[in-house]
Formats: C-alpha cells, structure tokens, sequence
C-alpha cells in the first residue's frame, strides 16, 4: 500500500480508515481482487472546446471563405457569419456532442437537504435502460462518446446500476464516454468506491464545503455530515491506492456563502495536506470548484458586494500565502509554480474567465446572483454540441436551463437527444436569453474560448501570409 505517496499525518488517516471493520470485511471477502480483475481505464475526454469550432467550421466555413473572395473584411460580420448556428442541421455534417449531463434522479439522501439546495423535484420516469439507451445514442459511429457528467439528486442511490458490473459507467466507459460523477459521499463505502474505480470513472466532484465540521454539519443541517463526507472521499483514496490507478481524478464542489468564506484559507489548506505527493508538475486531486450561491431563495446566503470584494482582495491574498507555502514544501519546479487562478483555472469563478468590467462590477451582479453577468458573449456557440437531461426525460440546453427551465428542447423518451437538438435549432438564435443568468463558469469558458478560436480560424483566412501563433490555451473544464 503507497502510503508514502501521502504526507505523513494524512497517511497516518488512511491506515486508520483501512484498518476499519467495513474495509476489513472488504478485504476478507477479496473486494480487491474482483476489483482488479475487471478493472476498466477511463477513455479520453471529449474536447468539449474542439467540438463546437470544428463544427461550425465545416457548416459554415465555406461560404465565410466566399466572402473573404469577394472582398469582405468586416471582421465582426465574418464572425456571425461564421459562429451562427443554422436552422436546419446540414446533412453532410455529422452531429457531434461534446458533453451530456445527465441528472439521473432527484432523489437526495442529505435529509434534510442542504441550506442552500434549489433543485426543483421532477417525477422519474427515466429508467436504467433509458439512460443506457441515451448514453449508447450520444456516442459517435467511431467509439468516441461525449463527456458524461452523471448527477441528481444524489446519482450514487441507483446503487449498482450505476457502478455496478453491468452499470451506466461501466457501460459508459466501454462504449468511449468518460464519465464524471457529482456526489454527496454519503454513499462512498469502500464496496461503491472499488466499483466506481473498477468500473472506469474519470472525474468525481464531491461537495464539500468547509475544513470546520461544525459549519459543515449547519449546512446540512445534521450532525456528523462532515465526518461522512471526508470517510467518503477516504474511501476512494484507499480504492485507488489499492488498485494502483490514479482515477477517477478527485475534484471538490465549494459552494460559496457567508458561512464559509471567512475559513476558505485553511479549508485550501486541509485539501492541500490530503493531495497526494506530485510526481510530475502538480497533482489534479482535491483541486476545488468554487461556485457561488445560486438561487433566488438564497439572496440571505450570497455575500455582499462588499463581501465578495473582500473575499477577492484580502481572502485571497491569504489564499496565494497557502499556495506559495504548499509550493514551496512540495519543491516544486518554477515551472511548475504560478498564482494559484492560473494553476487550478477552474477554480476561480472571477479569473477563471475574461470579465468585461472590474472586480467591483462583477462582485455587484455576483450578489445579485448573476456571477457570469460579466462573461456573456454575444451568442451562445455550444448549445448544439451539448445537452442535460431531467429525470423525466426532458432535455434542456445546459445545466443552468435545467436549473431555470424554460421551455425544454425535447424528451428523451420520445427522441433522441440529436433529434431534438436538430428540431430546436431555430431557438439557438434567441440564447444567450433570460435563462442564460445561471449559465456556469464551465460553460462560459468554453463559449469564451470557442470565439476566441472562431477568430484565430478568421484571422488565418484572412490573413494567410502570416504565421499564425500557438493558439487560444484551453482554460480548465472539470
């Protein structure tokens, strides 16, 4: 067991945690070996920047060109050109989806729910062999499947049909769909962790809000909750360690609220102390998801302009000491070294995404509970490469439109998830719209970097004799 690839008081943790009854008992009946004999590796994630630019650029390339033969160098109107969905889907272009949420039940073992949960309930009518048929539907012709992130509800109640050895992941997983799962960790015994590994999971998120477990256990609004979680996301280190893999990759899910954002720094802190040791550059693991309350039962919840001002100035200040001193402990490279927004992009709902305004506009629409105000583009160039799906079947643009539900695109129980997408194209046109205020920072980032791309591609057409440069980074996307 590499122990060693841990600090030595988190190491001390998870000999504690292995030499328990439930592991022990998981031992005995050699949980490990059945593990290991159907163990599957994660595919590749679909590029869910690559997707929409290629795309757009083979609907609608050709006859940008014709106008840059005839003279056109309106630059912005070469880009709505060029970034406009159609109404109808061509023929010769296959429709390609990049990534697919699937909110697989509404059912939630946090009892009572979290302070801060804003799901609105949904009757599930969708079925083991409905999601199988959806996921098996989304894949392309070649093996490759879009970007899977499974959620709820709390998607681990489905039990084994989902990290079972005939479950949605492992399913998933060998049909080419990487999977990401968005847990509680209430459920994380280690036979559920030795599945999910075994069965191939790329990315889990697991929702943890704070180092201090009183503040935990107020926010879930029941004693111990906090003890639960960390027992869980153990669970999985020992799995992975066990099975000697580094998947799935471990993120967590901060929810930002006055509650919590005073202790942020030592929270950044106590996941920095349970990362395991990097062997090359930095390691993935317990990298965190910083979102700010949503909702607009929650307004008591969000922090004032004034408390996100201080949270982005003097918070994080502290924020960058945590990360230098971890740095600086781990030994790491100076290439390897940088601002923490820069090294965990994701991870910063303001820098993790070009803000036309300042940290004092963007801290005002945040406390009015519109984080991505600042970051719209002016067109939406992803909706018809992705897709989320209601446990009643209705599928919706994004996650933000499943949270706000306009009208839905579909259901997948009467059509596939293409068909829908193809017979919605026209309403592509209206977005970003009203529904758009809950769009995530995943998503923004993604919108951000596919115009910027959509410009490098017209920059090269208009321009051929210049040497192009590298190209727009892709910013994190977990």
């Amino acid at each position: 067991m590499p122990f060693s690839d841990f600090h030595d008081q988190h190491a001390a943790t998870l000999r504690a945690a292995l030499n328990s009854a439930t592991w022990r008992a998981a031992l005995a009946r050699g949980a490990i070996e059945a593990a290991r004999e159907a163990l599957l590796t994660p595919p590749p994630t679909a590029n869910v920047f690559s997707t929409p630019v290629d795309q757009l650029k083979a609907i609608n390339g050709p006859r940008v060109r014709e106008m840059i033969a005839s003279g056109e160098r309106d630059e912005e109107r070469l880009l709505q050109t060029l970034g406009t969905w159609p109404d109808t889907w061509p023929r010769e272009v296959p429709l390609r989806l990049s990534f697919l949420g699937l909110n697989l039940t509404s059912a939630c073992d946090m009892s009572p729910r979290c302070v801060y949960c804003n799901q609105r309930p949904v009757s599930q009518r969708m079925g083991t062999d409905d999601w199988r048929r959806v996921i098996e539907g989304a894949a392309d012709q070649d093996g490759d499947g879009p970007y899977l992130y499974l959620t709820g509800g709390e998607p681990l109640l489905l039990g084994e049909d989902l990290w079972g050895s005939a479950g949605l992941i492992r399913f998933a997983t060998g049909i080419g769909a990487a999977c990401n799962l968005n847990t509680n960790a209430l459920q994380l015994t280690p036979q559920v962790a030795l599945g999910l590994v075994s069965a191939g999971l790329g990315r889990m998120h697991v929702s943890l809000d704070t180092h201090l477990a009183q503040v935990q256990d107020s926010i879930c609004r029941r004693t111990g909750r906090w003890e639960q979680v960390m027992a869980g996301l153990h669970n999985v280190q020992l799995a992975k360690a066990l099975l000697g893999v580094s998947h799935p990759v471990i993120h967590i899910n901060c929810v930002l609220t006055r509650l919590n954002a005073d202790g942020y720094p030592d929270f950044l802190r106590l996941l920095l102390s349970m990362k395991p040791r990097p062997v090359e550059g930095r390691s993935p693991d317990l990298d965190m998801h910083l979102i700010p309350v949503g909702g607009e039962a929650n307004a008591s919840l969000r922090l004032t302009q004034e408390g996100y001002l201080r949270f982005f100035t003097d918070t994080w200040e502290q924020v960058e000491e945590v990360w230098a001193q971890y740095q600086e402990e781990c030994g790491s490279a100076d290439k390897d070294r940088g601002p923490l927004h820069a090294r965990v992009p994701f991870l910063s709902p303001y820098h993790r995404v070009r803000q036309d305004g300042d940290l004092a506009g963007w801290a005002a629409r945040a406390a009015d509970g519109r984080p991505g105000a600042l970051a719209m583009a002016a067109r939406c160039y992803v909706a018809p490469t992705q897709g989320f799906i209601l446990p009643n079947g209705e599928q919706h643009w994004c996650g933000g439109h499943a949270t706000s539900r306009p009208e839905p695109v579909g259901n997948t129980l009467h059509r596939s998830v293409r068909e829908s997408i193809m017979a919605s194209l026209p309403a592509v046109r209206c977005l970003p719209g009203e529904h758009c205020h809950t769009c995530a920072g995943a998503t923004l980032a993604i919108n951000q970097t596919v115009e910027s791309r959509l410009k490098e591609a017209l920059a090269g057409w208009l321009h051929p004799e210049q040497e192009q440069g590298a190209g727009t980074p892709e910013p994190g996307f977990e």
